[in-house]
């Protein structure tokens, strides 16, 4: 969401008509205010077949329901004057814009964040007939990492002239906001991401245990939630860990500063990562970081210089990075201040707008765009 409100945020700030689009909802297409404060519409774009009784009734139903969400998506695209729709967190649903795309002048931007495409770092073993027909009529195809799109150009070679990669950035004014009061924590470990399988956060409660076995004044706090989380609770429990971590569940932005300003070290020991957002975060937070050489984080993280990479599914490689964080302020002071450093020079949001526009501009045909307020479209 935070690539899709800078970007809008950047497109509007030029004089560019923005609005966003939900695909799910009312099956008659309605205007609103989105979450993220720009005007938005939702229509329920509804895939004609689907698995059991539910299925079946939607696949008699669909042609009726097809139709009508098309032609009042294509009034929509037409009377709004949209120049570029660009697509994120790519589902099937998104298939109506493909054919839009043959229908309408307009242009297809299609923005692959990871899990919507791949499994453990590698394209999936099958795309849908959706996902393939959206690809192929997509003007472009953009991924968060230079990794990730090689990886989808072993699915997609056929697109090599019509992928490329944008960093994803963030806000460095929203790290300069005054900090809270943090949780009563005194020297700790943090890791933020989703209790999901693909994080390994059981791979860090391995790493950790020696630990904090070895050093009482250090407590692991983990902040987000997920489907694992009552799973990961009963392996801290087995590991004798349970009472030295914390499961904060979700966090919002501001408790994520805090925390940031105040760990020891961030670990992000993830099997996958597109891109690793959270880490740019920590880094300006001034936060030395540990994270696993897999997807993008090498784009973000240079070894030994800005951060510590170690193979993934490795506790040891992982514990042995953490302690070297933790008992070399020398190497901590260095990793901090290079990393700082390199979020300020290369992941901040204006630089991930600008990469977009100029993205949106090289699909547009010569002089399509004449007037500042023509309009842009980005889905969400």
């Amino acid at each position: 969401m935070s690539v899709v409100a800078n970007l809008a945020r950047r497109l509007q700030d030029d004089g560019h008509n923005v609005l966003i689009f939900h695909p799910f909802g009312s099956v008659i297409l309605k205007h609103r205010l989105t979450q993220l404060g720009f005007a938005g519409v939702q229509l329920r774009l509804t895939m004609p077949f689907g698995r059991g009784i539910r299925g079946l009734l939607r696949t008699v139903v669909s042609p009726l329901l097809f139709v009508s969400s098309l032609l009042q998506l294509l009034w929509f695209l037409r009377s709004h004057h949209v120049h570029v729709v660009n697509l994120h967190y790519v589902i099937d649903n998104f298939v109506y814009f493909a054919i839009c795309r043959r229908l309408v002048a307009i242009r297809l931007v299609t923005s692959v964040h990871g899990r919507d495409a791949f499994y453990r770092e590698q394209p999936l073993e099958k795309y849908s007939r959706a996902f393939k027909f959206l690809a192929s009529a997509s003007d472009l195809v953009v991924l968060p990492s230079d990794a990730y799109r090689r990886k989808f150009l072993q699915a997609f070679p056929h697109l090599q002239e019509r992928t490329i990669f944008i960093h994803n950035g963030i806000d460095p004014c929203r790290f300069n906001a005054p900090a809270q009061v943090n949780h009563g924590l005194n020297r700790y470990i943090l890791c933020i991401a989703e209790l999901q399988e693909y994080k390994a956060i059981d791979i860090l409660l391995l790493a950790a245990q020696q630990l904090l076995t070895d050093d009482d004044s250090l407590t692991l706090v983990l902040a987000g939630d997920g489907p694992l989380r009552r799973d990961l609770e009963s392996l801290s429990s087995s590991l004798g860990i349970r009472h030295r971590t914390m499961f904060l569940g979700t966090q919002g932005a501001s408790e994520i500063v805090t925390l940031l300003r105040g760990c020891e070290v961030m670990v992000l020991p993830s099997r996958m990562e597109p891109f690793g957002i959270v880490l740019i975060e920590a880094m300006a937070c001034k936060a030395p970081v540990v994270a696993t050489n897999v997807g993008g984080i090498p784009e973000i993280i240079q070894h030994e210089v800005s951060g510590i990479l170690v193979e993934p599914e490795n506790p040891g490689a992982l514990s042995a990075a953490i302690r070297r964080v933790l008992t070399d302020a020398d190497l901590r002071k260095e990793l901090v201040e290079n990393g700082y450093s390199r979020v300020m020079d290369r992941f901040y949001a204006a630089r991930n707008a600008t990469a977009y526009v100029d993205a949106f501009v090289s699909v547009l045909p010569a002089g399509a765009v004449t007037s500042r307020a023509r309009s842009a479209g980005v889905t969400n």
